[in-house]
């Protein structure tokens, strides 16, 4: 195999030759990463070294990736590595991968951590730290970003799998952030203490928004090797943020916010689950005691307050519905 190769840039050559012949995205660009990778430099260091020669242990490991890209194993796996926003964060397979359109929502909450003022009604009780909530946090790439950004958080973090809880852990110990976060095992709120009700300043999900459907569609490397229960959202996508949306208003103090990435055409069927949100009802016999006191009666409508306002929905740069930012307002 090593044969005619004498260079980084020829190795580079053959691989994007083979890559291009399998249909891989990106061939030239593929094999710049692995082989980067595989001599541990920069792709600009790269750049300066294309000449230079390679060893054949050196290329028979950048072959081995090749290879194993070839089969459509997610090129993240295959380095072990997945950039979110400035931070490099550890990954294998078995975990789902930080996407790039998730940056946009993590960006979005660091912004309104930030900009809260100290006299805002937001402000956590005891006037140090907000709290704040990551739910399916995965690798820990949200959790990470917003720790290491706002100085003045703690975040919580919750996972069902016990895989992405052991490498969002070992990302944190790498970012030195692990007085920053906690790490918790179980299903969206469940794994949470009682006494966090009403207390978190911000609660922010990447849930699972893929529809049975649209799942069979997606690339081989996608199905065959991220975890399903990462992706999948019921028949119609939309499983989680109903969960979410519904349960966060027991978790968020008045004021606090909610942020969600969305899939494609999902923002109007999330803002119709946003509008049925309510406050509790108050009871028939609640409304004779009132006419019996001499208070006036109110309609039963004044008692459906909706539970959340939509600040904003947030596009990416193709302009495509990504995110959505909610306020508690009761």
């Amino acid at each position: 195999m090593i044969k005619n190769i004498n260079s980084i840039q020829s190795a580079i050559e053959k691989a994007k030759k083979f890559l291009k012949e399998k249909n891989i995205e990106s061939p030239r660009i593929t094999s710049d990463i692995l082989i980067s990778h595989v001599l541990s430099i920069s792709k600009t260091e790269l750049y300066l070294k294309l000449n230079d020669p390679i060893s054949k242990d050196k290329f028979e490991k950048f072959w081995s990736l090749v290879v194993a890209r070839s089969n459509n194993i997610p090129i993240q796996y295959l380095t072990k590595e997945v950039s979110f926003l400035d931070l490099k964060l550890f990954i294998k397979e078995g975990v789902f991968i930080p996407r790039p359109e998730t940056e946009i929502l993590a960006n979005k909450a660091i912004s309104i951590l930030q900009n809260i003022k100290t006299n805002d009604s937001l402000k956590s009780s005891n006037n140090k730290r907000f709290l704040v909530l990551d739910i399916g946090t995965g690798c820990g790439a949200i959790a990470l970003s917003i720790a290491k950004e706002v100085p003045n958080c703690y975040v919580y973090a919750t996972d069902i799998s016990e895989k992405a809880l052991e490498i969002a852990k070992i990302n944190t110990l790498n970012l030195n952030l692990s007085n920053k976060i906690k790490f918790i095992d179980g299903y969206l709120f469940e794994p949470l203490p009682s006494d966090l009700k009403f207390s978190f300043d911000l609660i922010i999900s990447n849930p699972p928004y893929v529809s049975v459907p649209h799942y069979k569609k997606l690339q081989p490397e996608i199905r065959k090797y991220e975890p399903k229960v990462a992706l999948l959202a019921g028949k119609d996508g939309i499983l989680y943020h109903r969960k979410i949306i519904s349960k966060s208003v027991d978790y968020l103090r008045k004021g606090g916010y909610l942020l969600l990435e969305i899939g494609y055409n999902q923002s109007k069927q999330i803002i119709e689950i946003v509008e049925n949100i309510k406050t509790k009802k108050v009871s028939k016999d609640i409304g004779i005691k009132r006419v019996v006191k001499g208070i006036k009666n109110q309609s039963q409508s004044s008692f459906k307050n909706k539970g959340y306002e939509i600040k904003e929905i947030v596009k990416d740069l193709s302009g495509i519905d990504r995110a959505i930012v909610l306020k508690k307002i009761r």
